[in-house]
């Protein structure tokens, strides 16, 4: 009889078992044998990363000679093949209404003749909200709790807090009006993105992060980041496949305005999420 089930007969009631009897001892636990490291796949490993290494120096040392050569390259500072005294910069002069709708001819620079660069650095800063998003937001529900339990918001300023009441709507009406208007005149999506940006890190500051949420939450900062990039990805898409030159100047206007929407939708939200990320930990 084993001792477990002495004990169990003992608790229901059979109390007639001798506390003499004999039992069985039990079998010592037989310790887990560790299984053997994989000395193969642990060698693969190593070949890999070292491989690896040494790939990346010698990619790293390719491309410091590529733009060593590049910039060697470059004609001097006042040389007459210099691009600057060439003919793209008479075709981005004369041109850039017609073949783009930009009245503005930076405009057309930037969101055409060179939309592969723009489109690039909007990529940069979606991702960088998106690495700010991984570093800082309190994923987790108990930590985001114990987070808001902790941390008091400072007191309202009252004297901020009037004075922007009487910027906020003329803040928000220039930036409106600087993003609509950057194809025909100075501004554009960065610059008209950064006044709205601003405007909402005035607003969170005034009248407290709370107050921001209620209309520009998470879902809503992920939705316009997102859409914004995807847009400015497709009508830049309509350029390349159906060509600048070919399309109507009134199509092309549109166009240049639906993609300084989208940047400025882009960066605005960069901003506030920087501001909100690295304050709060969160939107």
């Amino acid at each position: 009889m084993s001792a477990l089930d002495f004990f169990t007969k003992w608790v229901e009631g059979e109390k007639t078992v001798p506390l003499h009897a004999e039992f069985e001892p039990l079998e010592p636990k037989k310790a887990k044998k560790k299984r053997p490291a994989a000395i193969g796949d642990r060698q693969r490993l190593d070949g890999f990363l070292r491989l690896y290494t040494k790939c990346a120096v010698v990619i790293s040392i390719l491309m410091v000679l590529v733009l060593l050569v590049g910039a060697v390259a470059l004609p001097a500072f006042a040389s007459p093949g210099n691009p600057t005294n060439n003919e793209v910069v008479r075709r981005y002069v004369g041109s850039a209404e017609e073949e783009t709708g930009a009245e503005n001819v930076i405009a057309g620079m930037i969101l055409n003749y060179r939309g592969f660069d723009t489109f690039g650095e909007s990529c940069v800063l979606f991702l960088a909200v998106c690495c700010v998003m991984l570093l800082l937001w309190a994923t987790n529900d108990r930590l985001r709790g114990e987070a808001k339990a902790t941390q008091t918001e400072a007191p309202r300023d009252m004297i901020l807090a009037n004075v922007a009441k009487l910027l906020l709507p003329c803040v928000l009406c220039f930036g409106i009006c600087v993003l609509l208007n950057g194809h025909v005149s100075p501004g554009g999506g960065f610059s008209g993105g950064s006044i709205l940006g601003a405007a909402l890190i005035l607003f969170a500051v005034s009248f407290g992060a709370d107050s921001v949420r209620r209309f520009f939450t998470a879902k809503v900062f992920n939705a316009v980041r997102i859409t914004g990039l995807m847009v400015y990805a497709v009508m830049f898409g309509v350029y390349i496949y159906q060509g600048a030159n070919q399309i109507q100047s009134d199509l092309a206007r549109y166009i240049v305005l639906v993609i300084d929407l989208a940047v400025g939708l882009v960066v605005m939200s960069t901003m506030y999420g920087f501001y909100s990320f690295y304050t709060k930990g969160e939107l």
